[in-house]
């Protein structure tokens, strides 16, 4: 989104309130967004002192990282920068803010940005999800497996269960 921030700048007004769609076309991971991103907010200025607010309903589907199972997700972000016009900062590699270049405000990139970092890492059907078998991939949420897995001692600690008399060898 590339906002027209002359009318701020002029001095003609004091907020732009902005309403729009954000569209992520590409799949970041395993979350997919299937429809766009409604994007609420405003700039406003406060005697030359510019603040940008945003708040972004996110729909999205991933699986849980547990049983695979497909998942639809919901967020609300909120996103708040300072903004300044292009050069009128000594370091403009400042993250607390975004700049103006040419009397436009392009959002869409630390936007995004925000939005990815802001959704959980991993995503579960429920918080006590059984997972897949690791050997025979049976969902055990649905039926309890009967794999040797659970007896099975993982071959790196092995020598511990010598320390504790469980091993039968």
């Amino acid at each position: 989104m590339l906002i027209d921030m002359m009318p701020i700048l002029s001095g003609e007004c004091d907020k732009i309130d902005l309403d729009f769609t954000l569209t992520l076309e590409d799949d970041i991971d395993d979350i997919s967004f299937r429809e766009p991103i409604r994007v609420c907010g405003a700039v406003v200025n406060m005697a030359g002192y510019m603040t940008l607010s945003l708040e972004a309903q996110v729909r999205y589907m991933t699986s849980c990282a547990r049983c695979l199972k497909e998942l639809e997700g919901e967020a609300i972000i909120r996103y708040d920068k300072n903004v300044a016009v292009e050069k009128t900062l000594e370091d403009e590699e400042n993250d607390d803010y975004v700049f103006v270049h040419q009397g436009k405000l392009d959002i869409d990139e630390t936007l995004c940005e925000q939005i990815l970092l802001e959704l959980p890492a991993k995503h579960l059907c429920s918080e006590d999800c059984k997972g897949l078998c690791p050997v025979c991939g049976k969902d055990r949420n649905i039926d309890p497996c009967d794999c040797e897995s659970k007896k099975e001692i993982d071959p790196r600690l092995a020598k511990l269960a010598n320390l504790f008399g469980d091993n039968k060898e």
